[in-house]
């Protein structure tokens, strides 16, 4: 049984190809890559016989996934004031922002909406909810001075 089949996927200003090609009891993988800018990047073929492609396929995916994660180009998806520090007037229009939501509203699309709008992660922002007096789990409420201490934060002067 003889069959072709052809795959192709683009990374940036990179197109890959990959042809696979079985025929006679054996495998090719022929690989090519090749950017407007840079030329060809990639370019290889593996012959091996139909019986070991299972294992091959395995030690493929550990090795290229283990390869990928010392790849210095790619970028992790960090938004761009990560890590930047919180300023005080920061801290007040998050808590007076959090404050405009209605109890109604969920959880999660208050947050992702002022993670959007102060280019910080959803996750930074339920952090700092806390940390500024409000209830990360109930938009527009703040934290009562009992929840406060239950987690640890002091609730600031309103």
């Amino acid at each position: 049984m003889a069959f072709t089949l052809e795959h192709t996927a683009t990374h940036r200003t990179t197109t890959y190809r990959l042809t696979v090609t079985a025929d006679a009891g054996q495998l090719t993988l022929d690989l090519h890559g090749s950017s407007e800018t840079e030329g060809v990047v990639a370019d290889g073929t593996i012959r091996l016989p139909v019986s070991g492609t299972a294992e091959t396929a395995r030690l493929l995916t550990r090795a290229l996934t283990a390869a990928g994660a010392f790849d210095s180009t790619r970028k992790r998806g960090t938004a761009p004031n990560s890590h930047a520090p919180w300023t005080q007037d920061q801290d007040t229009a998050l808590r007076a922002d959090w404050q405009t939501y209605k109890e109604t509203t969920p959880a999660t699309t208050a947050i992702r909406e002022l993670a959007t709008a102060r280019q910080r992660s959803p996750g930074s922002i339920r952090a700092r909810l806390s940390r500024i007096g409000c209830d990360p789990d109930v938009p527009g409420r703040l934290l009562t001075p009992e929840t406060a201490e239950l987690i640890g934060r002091t609730t600031p002067a309103r």
